[in-house]
């Protein structure tokens, strides 16, 4: 099976650096698919799970935010934060989750409300990324 190279960046760490099988990530305008000889491709990454398999084993990440860039050489992946579902804190994200609930309870400015709705996005993804793992 033909493989293509994928590297996934985070303003933390180079989180991944090899040849792949297939990606699946979440775009702001749903899941795409990526396969090997995809046509260049660009999009603006949502919060949801990036699936990298290869040699037919898959392994499940939680993503937030940042750009899927996909070039004849390679595809490339800037993501905000990425975290595989084994590295989440299920705890911290249930706890962090629970936080955003409280303040989408106040009566505050619609800034510090959407604020409070993304941070409850990106909790409940790592909840459902870890727990589906």
């Amino acid at each position: 099976m033909s493989t293509f190279h994928l590297k996934v960046l985070t303003t933390e760490r180079s989180f991944y650096d090899g040849e792949v099988d297939r990606i699946i990530v979440r775009t702001t305008q749903g899941d795409v698919g990526i396969l090997p000889g995809h046509v260049p491709y660009t999009a603006a990454l949502g919060i949801g799970g990036l699936t990298v398999i290869k040699d037919g084993e898959e392994r499940v990440a939680a993503v937030s935010g940042g750009f899927v860039d996909v070039s004849k050489e390679q595809t490339v992946v800037l993501a905000r934060t990425c975290e595989w579902a084994d590295e989440i804190d299920i705890n911290r994200a249930r706890e962090a989750a629970e936080r955003a609930r409280l303040r989408l309870q106040q009566q505050e400015s619609d800034h510090e409300q959407d604020l409070a709705q993304i941070k409850l996005k990106k909790a409940v993804n790592r909840l459902r990324i870890a727990e589906d793992k």
